[in-house]
């Protein structure tokens, strides 16, 4: 079995101008320039034969998923599994502020050492979000479709790709990746 996923983040909303964490906590939609962003996104995917577009469900994901389908004419499909990380108690905070807070916390979280266990009080950890992305994964290898565009975030997809070698790296909006699936194995790559 063969399947191609075109990964793409989410448009800008007004959190990533303010520099705050949402998470999963914090639902906004795309600002002026997110949906400029979408769309701009849609004609990078134009011809690539994508066939359904999976989706966090959390609006800032969804809604760029919504325009890039629509451009493409295909469907959009919501997967639970590609949502934002939980960040606990600083979802909604000035990353400053949060890096002041606790600057030992703040390293581990960013920093080249990638501990895994590594968490925000009353929020998942790393590997939790890596392992819940794999699970959505497993749920779009069974689908019908061999090319998927998959709409998600920046830091559940950061910890994602870790697992393919990749990270951890600042990553923008709308910044697109493609990973293949080919009998059992991965390939990752940066467009």
């Amino acid at each position: 079995m063969h399947k191609d996923f075109y990964i793409f983040r989410h448009g800008e909303t007004k959190s990533n101008v303010e520099g705050r964490w949402q998470g999963r906590g914090v639902n906004l939609p795309l600002t002026e320039r997110g949906i400029s962003q979408a769309e701009d996104l849609s004609e990078r995917l134009q011809n690539l034969g994508i066939q359904i577009i999976c989706s966090s469900p959390l609006k800032r994901a969804l809604q760029t998923a919504e325009i890039v389908a629509e451009k493409l004419n295909v469907p959009v499909k919501e997967v639970e599994e590609l949502t934002e990380g939980c960040l606990g108690v600083v979802e909604g905070m000035i990353k400053d502020d949060i890096a002041k807070l606790n600057p030992a916390l703040w390293e581990e979280w960013y920093g080249d050492n990638m501990i895994m266990s590594t968490r925000w009080p009353g929020g998942e950890s790393k590997l939790e979000m890596q392992q819940r992305m794999f699970q959505g994964f497993e749920k779009m290898l069974t689908m019908p479709e061999d090319i998927i565009g998959v709409a998600s975030h920046s830091g559940s997809m950061r910890y994602f790709f870790l697992a393919f070698g990749y990270g951890p790296h600042k990553m923008p909006n709308t910044a697109l990746y493609h990973l293949s699936y080919d009998d059992g194995k991965w390939t990752f790559e940066v467009m």
